[in-house]
C-alpha cells in the first residue's frame, strides 16, 4: 500500500506521484486514467527495485491540507 497524491495538471489532466517512491510520477487525461497509470508505474518501479535487490519502502504517510490566508 502506497500513498498517491493527485494534483490538477491543467486542461483536465491529473498529475499523480507517490511520496514513498519518488521515481513514480505520471499523469492521466482524467482522475480515473491517472489512477490506472499510477498503479502501473508503482508495479514497474517495484519490479525494478526487486531486480536490483533494493528494499521496498514501508508505507509512510501523506497529508494534503487546505490553509486559508486572509488577503
Amino acid at each position: 500500500t502506497f500513498n498517491v497524491v493527485y494534483e490538477d495538471a491543467g486542461e483536465g489532466w491529473v498529475y499523480a506521484h507517490v511520496p514513498e517512491l519518488p521515481e513514480v510520477q505520471t499523469q492521466g487525461a482524467d482522475l480515473d486514467e491517472a489512477r490506472v497509470m499510477v498503479k502501473d508505474a508503482i508495479a514497474l518501479v517495484l519490479d525494478e527495485r526487486r531486480a536490483r535487490g533494493e528494499a521496498i519502502p514501508q508505507t509512510g504517510w501523506a497529508l494534503v491540507e487546505a490553509v486559508e490566508i486572509a488577503a
